[in-house]
């Protein structure tokens, strides 16, 4: 018995080393993530387990051997230390989380706390069981294409009100395996205890069905929610998508994928607007190159996996597919916000890959972007609701609801104050001197000007529009947009100036995108015969 326990405590040993320091060669590899997930997921499971171990061979009967009994010791002491790091990193998650979501400058997110969830309790938490809501309806299997795996589940509550929000969340499992009922159960049944409408498809898989048949089906998905949802109470134009590892990559593919047609069916008809308000990825699959510099090692994996089984075409005949299937490579100017969750020590997919694409957004496009990187977290790490699930969760909710709030609406009166005149423009020129906006066009030529300050006219105060400033600034010197600075004065007194930036040599198109990213009811389009108040979400003239 003395041997036995030895060999499972030695084991429990390697287990909790492996989710502290995973290794990256050999059988070490192999072990990384099956054996290093267990044990960074349920570390107070494992504390008891060795307790119960220690206790079992007391009772059996201490050996006699007295070095066997100091090393069981010993290495039971070592488990036991190496558990509690690891249930201390999960709470310290909380942390990390919300100081993540906190220093967006743009629109930072609060976080709430563990006692405003509206489903993971403390007792949930401590079993990491995640049941869902008994009040929750499941409606099951609801046909959306006509292949075999066309089916998608809806979740809601009875009380769930009329056009609800709707998350679509897509499963992972390397797009060869996986189902619609296993993942990301912790983070959607808070989604449906707080009144979304949840939606979780099926889609075929590979190597049955190759690239793009993936794809292809969750587009024919988003297809469906547009046309269907408001069916079950959730409303098409407030869509989140979500999705872990390859859901990850679909859903963010998909969200990059509006207003580029080459992954819709050419059977679904009557959408005519396939765009989402935002994405999570977690964990997410978010370039498929295989490219080194990003996977650090990885990337040949990848390769194997996606010429072998997915795409079954070879990369180096087929490179242009492997990037238009790449979210990294089609991030562009008006992508929909992003949050990004990631593992440091993830072995399947390199945090390298998560950090570069969030760099690779915050230099392409105009939209908020949140990256949350868990330290010493394993791949699939939300399979149980544990404190770092939970702590996830929030940022997930407080993402949601950031980009689905309703917008206020622009009101005559405040359509009229936007005019110049009565507003006041003023453009700084090259000379140094402050001119009217007329006068500036005939120096600058047509520009368009967009501002940062109070968002959706909802007055903030002198510091947090400065920040909300310098990130405009700095988004324009990411794109290379030449910019002079502007002010608009309101002559009457009642609204507070808001510095601005005038845009030089941009499209119409570029002006209404960036005004819409920094929560503009308007911008302006200026020519040396008139000042145009412009509407941001369709560049139309608001008179």
């Amino acid at each position: 018995m003395a041997y036995l326990v030895l060999a499972l405590t030695a084991w429990m040993l390697l287990s909790a080393s492996t989710a502290l320091r995973p290794g990256r060669r050999g059988v070490f590899a192999a072990l990384a993530y099956p054996v290093g997930w267990a044990a960074g997921e349920l570390p107070a499971q494992a504390i008891v387990i060795e307790a119960a171990l220690v206790g079992l061979l007391w009772w059996w009967g201490w050996p006699r051997t007295h070095w066997l009994g100091f090393v069981v010791i010993l290495l039971a002491g070592i488990v036991v230390l190496e558990n509690v790091v690891l249930v201390a990193i999960s709470f310290y998650s909380r942390h990390i989380v919300r100081r993540a979501m906190a220093k967006n400058p743009r629109r930072p997110l609060a976080i709430p706390r563990p006692r405003d969830d509206h489903f993971g309790t403390w007792w949930r938490t401590a079993l990491q069981i995640p049941f869902h809501p008994r009040d929750m309806q499941l409606i099951h299997d609801v046909a959306y294409g006509p292949a075999r795996r066309n089916r998608l589940d809806i979740w809601r509550l009875s009380t769930t009100p009329k056009n609800a929000p709707v998350i679509f969340y897509i499963h992972g499992g390397a797009w060869t395996f996986g189902n619609k009922r296993e993942q990301g159960r912790p983070m959607l049944h808070e989604f449906v205890k707080r009144g979304w409408v949840v939606v979780a498809c099926n889609y075929r898989l590979a190597p049955r069905d190759p690239w793009p048949a993936q794809i292809e089906d969750v587009t024919r998905t988003l297809g469906w929610i547009k046309k269907y949802i408001a069916n079950y109470g959730g409303d098409p134009d407030q869509v989140v998508v979500s999705g872990g590892s390859a859901g990850g990559h679909l859903a963010a593919l998909l969200a990059l994928s509006a207003d580029n047609p080459t992954w819709r069916p050419k059977d679904v008809e009557g959408v005519a607007d396939w765009s989402v308000r935002g994405c999570i990825s977690l964990y997410g699959v978010l370039e498929t190159t295989g490219d080194e510099e990003h996977w650090h090692g990885l990337g040949r994996g990848l390769r194997i996996l996606l010429e072998g089984r997915v795409v079954k075409r070879t990369f180096e005949e087929n490179e242009e597919l492997y990037r238009q299937m790449s979210p990294m490579h089609q991030i562009h100017v008006d992508a929909p916000p992003f949050l990004v969750i990631q593992g440091g020590n993830d072995t399947l997919v390199d945090v390298h890959v998560a950090r570069r694409f969030v760099d690779e957004f915050s230099r392409r496009a105009l939209a908020r972007v949140y990256y949350v990187e868990l330290p010493f977290t394993q791949h699939a790490f939300d399979l149980t609701a544990s404190p770092r699930t939970s702590a996830t969760t929030r940022a997930a909710v407080a993402f949601a609801l950031s980009v689905t709030s309703p917008r206020p609406s622009l009101s005559p009166a405040l359509v009229a104050q936007y005019q110049a005149p009565p507003t006041e423009l003023l453009v700084e020129v090259s000379s140094g001197e402050w001119v009217p906006a007329l006068a500036a066009a005939g120096e600058l030529g047509p520009f368009a000007v967009v501002s940062a300050d109070n968002p959706f006219s909802r007055v903030l105060g002198a510091e947090a529009n400065g920040l909300r400033r310098d990130e405009l600034s700095g988004v324009l010197q990411r794109h290379g947009v030449r910019a002079v600075h502007t002010i608009a004065h309101d002559l009457s007194g009642r609204w507070p100036d808001e510095q601005g930036f005038a845009l030089l040599g941009q499209s119409h198109e570029f002006a209404s995108a960036l005004a819409q990213a920094f929560e503009q009811f308007a911008f302006y389009d200026v020519s040396e015969h008139a000042v145009l108040v412009c509407a941001s979400q369709d560049g139309e003239v608001l008179v």
